[in-house]
């Protein structure tokens, strides 16, 4: 559950963003850096040919995203690595963002954009955060709380002589 909550309370805010950057007029014929149009797909290379759910265009948007998500994944496998997760959840993680370059690859740029700014954004906290934090002190420091004797509330200790009680009566 800890995994599919999240992402349903994600996902209508990813469908209101699936339909708001095609339909926004603010968006319509307004051109960012080599995009022409943010509520269509920026294409910087038409292709001859059409490739099968990619499309005959490509989006230097989607692409840059696709590679940031990649490189995203492979950084935070790195950081969390516990050496025993599933072969392929770790095979899906990195095959998710070639699929998404198939999505997005039609869809509109500003939602490329989107996604490819959250990504660096992501990169500088992640940077930041692991230049201001001493690992090796927070390591020890959780070592140390570790064994210090646990506490227990009030409600803990009402719960523990409730259950004695009633094993007492039985």
């Amino acid at each position: 559950m800890a995994g599919c909550i999240p992402m349903l309370l994600q996902l209508p805010i990813l469908i209101a963003l699936f339909r708001f950057f095609p339909a926004s007029i603010e968006l319509r014929q307004e051109a960012f850096l080599w995009a022409d149009d943010l509520s269509s797909y920026d294409s910087v290379l038409d292709l001859p040919f059409t490739i099968p759910f990619y499309g005959d265009h490509v989006s230097l948007f989607t692409l840059l995203m696709t590679i940031s998500t990649i490189i995203y994944t492979k950084l935070n496998n790195d950081m969390m690595s516990t050496g025993n997760q599933m072969p392929g959840m770790k095979t899906m993680m990195y095959l998710m963002p070639i699929m998404f370059l198939g999505f997005f690859n039609s869809f509109s740029s500003g939602l490329s954009y989107y996604y490819l700014l959250a990504n660096l954004i992501t990169f500088a906290q992640m940077f930041i955060i692991r230049r201001f934090v001493d690992e090796q002190k927070l390591h020890a420091q959780i070592q140390e709380n570790k064994k210090k004797p646990v506490k227990k509330s009030n409600f803990q200790k009402r719960l523990e002589d409730m259950a004695k009680q009633q094993q007492k009566r039985r």
